[in-house]
């Protein structure tokens, strides 16, 4: 006789609850976790942001933390930290128009720091310039006035784009141009 028989024996219903109670215990207890975790990110990125809005009549001037000025177009959002970090990129998001005149700022180790506009489809990098951007959707145009910027976009098959003063990028979601500065 075999001592190591197997019964094949189905689950109990005794057996069926305490697997349900551990496991909705667990997930319970994960769902908890995880709304203490969002709400702990939320205070610590989300709290620290300002947020601007334009009515459908009128502009308003913006001064950042680091003194650059930007002027918002009707119906526009303008998003920042409400104090830039002293390591860190300077950092604006954008939805609508815009007119930024960017200070030239430098970190503790004289390197220039990059202040960087967000926009759905790219983002825009300068140092200190002057610049306009409409960004719609997918729909964005730049036009430059003095300075450089470097145009980054997400789309990954396109490549990055440094615009000279006097030139206008128009990108479409599918199409880039650049249009030179005209001749005077």
């Amino acid at each position: 006789m075999n001592q190591e028989q197997t019964l094949d024996v189905p689950p109990t219903f005794y057996d069926k609850i305490r697997r349900q109670f551990w496991y909705g215990k667990w997930m319970w207890a994960a769902a908890v976790i995880l709304f203490v975790l969002s709400f702990i990110l939320w205070q610590w990125f989300g709290m620290n942001m300002v947020q601007v809005r334009t009515g459908d009549a009128g502009n308003r001037k913006v001064l950042l933390p680091d003194a650059s000025e930007v002027l918002l177009d009707a119906s526009s959002t303008l998003r920042y930290r409400q104090h830039f970090n002293e390591r860190a990129q300077r950092e604006v998001w954008l939805k609508g128009e815009a007119a930024f005149s960017v200070v030239r700022e430098k970190e503790a180790d004289q390197h220039l720091r990059p202040f960087v506009v967000h926009t759905a489809p790219l983002d825009i990098i300068a140092t200190g310039t002057e610049f306009g951007v409409k960004a719609q959707q997918q729909q964005v145009r730049v036009t430059l006035n003095n300075g450089h910027i470097h145009i980054h976009f997400k789309d990954k098959k396109l490549p990055d784009r440094l615009l000279q003063p006097g030139e206008t990028l128009e990108y479409d979601g599918d199409n880039v141009q650049v249009f030179p500065a005209a001749k005077k």
